[in-house]
């Protein structure tokens, strides 16, 4: 499916049963977590209990993303919580920059917009990846603020980390 900026990505739908594609996809690889707030998986088990942990409420969802030549090259995800959706995504590097990240996002916020019930989409990134800024700002986010020692990237070491915290408002141009 294109989202309208020229980048062909196909979503398909995470299951539980999908912990050994995300593992040999995306999750082995220690460049991939550079930002995210996961360990890298040293096993499938790993990769098993981070699936687990995408589904935090019934509404929340988890999409692979499938590059035009059929490869699994990362996942986009919304947790929901009440009216409130957070994104997150995260794409293998040998496809960074390709746009894959961008028609991701668009595709999962159109679809969260068309839910009646969410009224905030928002997103957090570090403030040293540029790259995932500009995949919220091209997605129609705008940056909201400044998060002071929000996040924990393990990949980094043991040390808070600002964060900038993104909303797109459905509704409310964008």
């Amino acid at each position: 499916m294109t989202d309208g900026g020229g980048a062909i990505v196909e979503l398909l739908p995470v299951s539980m049963a999908d912990a050994p594609v995300i593992f040999e996809s995306w999750g082995r690889e220690p460049e991939n977590f550079t930002h995210l707030t996961a360990r890298v998986f040293a096993q499938l088990s790993d990769a098993k209990a981070y699936v687990a942990g995408l589904f935090q409420t019934p509404e929340s969802s988890a999409f692979h993303i499938v590059e035009p030549g059929g490869a699994v090259v990362g996942i986009v995800k919304a947790a929901v919580l009440g009216h409130r959706a957070q994104v997150g995504y995260v794409v293998a590097k040998p496809f960074w920059g390709r746009g894959f990240a961008t028609s991701a996002v668009r595709q999962l916020v159109a679809s969260l917009e068309a839910s009646p019930g969410i009224s905030r989409i928002w997103a957090t990134c570090a403030l040293d990846n540029p790259a995932s800024a500009r995949v919220l700002e091209k997605s129609g986010f705008q940056r909201e603020a400044i998060l002071k020692n929000w996040v924990i990237y393990p990949a980094k070491g043991g040390a808070a980390f600002d964060n900038f915290s993104y909303v797109r408002l459905p509704g409310v141009g964008g």
